[in-house]
């Protein structure tokens, strides 16, 4: 008897809890992927890991893309503590991206901004670890400048609609 009433109790409890009208909020496939779609054209040469950083952020499509963005990037890299004999020992890597949201049919420019993400790293014994390191500071860089653009063309296009 005693399981029975625990069998009852779970099943009446999957009935009221399975159809309770929940839907998530930050649903993905929600019917507005057609906005946030771009071409992306890069107009200077930049590296394969900060292209590759810039199109997994924004959904590259040729096809459908409602909106083209022009980006110019830029990294700089400068140096932070400089030892008394002349060496550096800490370095400030930003990368600033340029970009410029058009419609893709009429061409008609409708945003354009500058993103900026900076980063830092310390100079290692050896010369294959420090450009490792810089190579990670460029990635954390690029990552929070596109984190930026991504936020500023986002919320420029919703407001515009």
């Amino acid at each position: 008897m005693n399981l029975n009433i625990r069998i009852l109790f779970f099943l009446s409890f999957l009935m009221c809890t399975a159809s309770c009208g929940f839907h998530p909020i930050y649903q993905v496939g929600s019917g507005e992927e057609k906005f946030m779609k771009f071409n992306l054209q890069f107009n200077n040469n930049i590296s394969y890991e900060t292209k590759n950083i810039i199109k997994n952020t924004f959904q590259a499509s040729k096809d459908t893309a409602l909106y083209s963005i022009g980006l110019s990037v830029n990294e700089n890299r400068s140096p932070l503590i400089t030892n008394s004999n002349g060496t550096v020992s800490k370095y400030r890597v930003e990368v600033m991206i340029s970009f410029e949201v058009h419609v893709t049919d009429s061409g008609n420019k409708i945003y354009s901004d500058v993103s900026r993400g900076f980063s830092e790293y310390l100079v290692q014994t050896s010369e294959i670890q420090t450009d490792e390191k810089y190579k990670q500071a460029v990635e954390i860089a690029t990552r929070e400048a596109v984190q930026m653009m991504s936020i500023k063309i986002q919320s420029n296009i919703l407001q515009s609609q």
